[in-house]
């Protein structure tokens, strides 16, 4: 994904601030890539995430991070509404960390066209 865009690479990295590597880029839900979750990470600092709307339409989107410890959620920072662009950027400590990633036509809506949950480095 970073070799095959790296304008979007780029454009995002620089909304977590500097030194942040990019760690993934995943295309979500699929090669279709309505949606691109990125995650950048600093060392020592800690992760931010970034959730990109490649529809061109205004979606509602929902972004959480949170820290984890010993299998457990602690604190969470959340994103959510009506975008055109993204969702995020959301930061949290150099831990572990879960990212859930949701994209819906409307709030109301039962089915979501992204509705993808996973772990952030430093994560085993």
């Amino acid at each position: 994904m970073a070799l095959a865009a790296p304008r979007a690479v780029q454009a995002t990295a620089t909304l977590c601030g500097t030194g942040y590597e990019l760690t993934f880029a995943e295309r979500l839900p699929d090669a279709s890539r309505q949606g691109t979750l990125f995650h950048y990470r600093k060392n020592g600092v800690g992760s931010c995430v970034l959730f990109d709307n490649n529809t061109g339409q205004k979606r509602y989107m929902k972004l959480k991070l949170c820290e984890t410890s010993t299998g457990k959620q602690d604190a969470c920072v959340t994103d959510e509404g009506y975008f055109t662009q993204y969702a995020g950027p959301l930061r949290v400590k150099d831990v572990c960390g879960e990212v859930t990633a949701i994209m819906k036509l409307d709030k109301a809506s039962a089915w979501a066209v992204i509705d993808r949950k996973r772990l952030v480095p430093p994560c085993k």
